[in-house]
């Protein structure tokens, strides 16, 4: 590409010289996923917004975000803003939480492994009809500014339907020497709609192949937060009944075992409240040992909740389950 060098053109000729690229775009998105692949651990800080506009829809979002990724069982991932968000595979579990909340879910990392709810570097070539250079920009990017190449991708999602269908306008800003993705925007919408859905990825950092300590990938809730079991089909007296709402704990004491042993984490302790808010029923189903699955007992027995209703009664809720974070100084 020639830039102008006239007074008129002279800016503009620098903002889209600025990182142009002789690598073909196509090339460069491939070799772009390949370094995504090679890498087996990543963290990575920035900010999505998020705009969802259409017939009488305007729709904005906006939230920070760090993730931290080992692999399918071992990733975090958090958002900050309202609400917060946290996902964690800590090898073993999946965790979800969403703030504010009183719940968080669990399931086994096998059913429900961990992937980062980021663009995906696998899919940059699938269904893809164009790549194109459309110029460059600098941006600020781990406490500098970077030049990036910009590349517009289009893509086609085919449907079921013979006549229908999703199109993908992806423009991202590309560190061609350190095969990057600074800033990923995507455009999308479902053939004959008026509905389109733009969600802006901007890294403010990105490092690959680092060292990730297990700490952090530990999943920590408020003591007291209920297990969310999922989805549940209602059967006989529990159908319309309230979650009861827990309204004064007690916080539990470790052990001189547990910390000089350096032991930390969530007991879970499975209840009823019986219509008085009072716990009953107690049992340990997650286990820490080194005494504080007795501690953890010992301090769910002095809850109080407010009692779940049922047609504005107070009655018995069993099959609860809250978690007892224990920490170390």
């Amino acid at each position: 590409m020639h830039c102008s060098r006239t007074a008129g053109l002279l800016i503009l000729g620098t903002a889209l010289c600025s990182a142009q690229t002789s690598i073909p775009p196509r090339v460069l998105l491939e070799e772009v996923a390949a370094s995504g692949h090679t890498a087996q651990t990543w963290r990575a800080e920035g900010v999505e917004t998020g705009e969802l506009t259409g017939e009488g829809m305007n729709l904005h979002t906006e939230a920070a975000f760090k993730v931290a990724f080992r692999d399918s069982s071992h990733m975090r991932f958090e958002t900050t803003g309202d609400p917060r968000t946290l996902t964690v595979c800590d090898g073993a579990e999946h965790w979800t939480y969403s703030e504010p909340g009183t719940g968080f879910y669990r399931n086994a990392v096998e059913i429900s492994p961990c992937r980062a709810p980021l663009p995906a570097l696998d899919g940059l070539l699938d269904n893809l009809l164009s790549a194109t250079v459309v110029g460059g920009d600098h941006i600020q990017f781990e406490g500098a500014l970077r030049d990036c190449d910009i590349i517009r991708a289009e893509y086609m999602i085919p449907a079921r339907s013979k006549n229908a269908g999703t199109t993908i306008i992806r423009t991202m800003c590309i560190d061609s020497a350190r095969k990057l993705i600074l800033r990923d925007r995507t455009e999308s919408w479902a053939t004959g709609s008026n509905t389109r859905f733009t969600r802006t990825i901007a890294f403010s950092s990105y490092a690959r192949g680092v060292d990730i300590p297990d700490e952090a990938f530990r999943f920590e809730v408020p003591t007291g937060t209920f297990l969310d079991p999922g989805p549940q089909i209602d059967e006989g007296d529990s159908v319309g009944v309230s979650r009861p709402q827990l309204i004064r704990k007690v916080e539990p004491s470790s052990t001189e075992e547990a910390r000089q042993a350096g032991i930390s984490g969530l007991v879970l302790v499975s209840l009823a409240v019986d219509a008085e808010g009072n716990p009953q029923n107690l049992t340990i189903t997650r286990k820490l040992g080194y005494g504080l699955d007795e501690k953890a007992l010992e301090a769910v027995r002095q809850w109080q909740f407010r009692a779940g209703l049922k047609d504005g009664t107070p009655v018995a809720v069993a099959n609860l389950t809250v978690a007892v974070d224990f920490r170390l100084p």
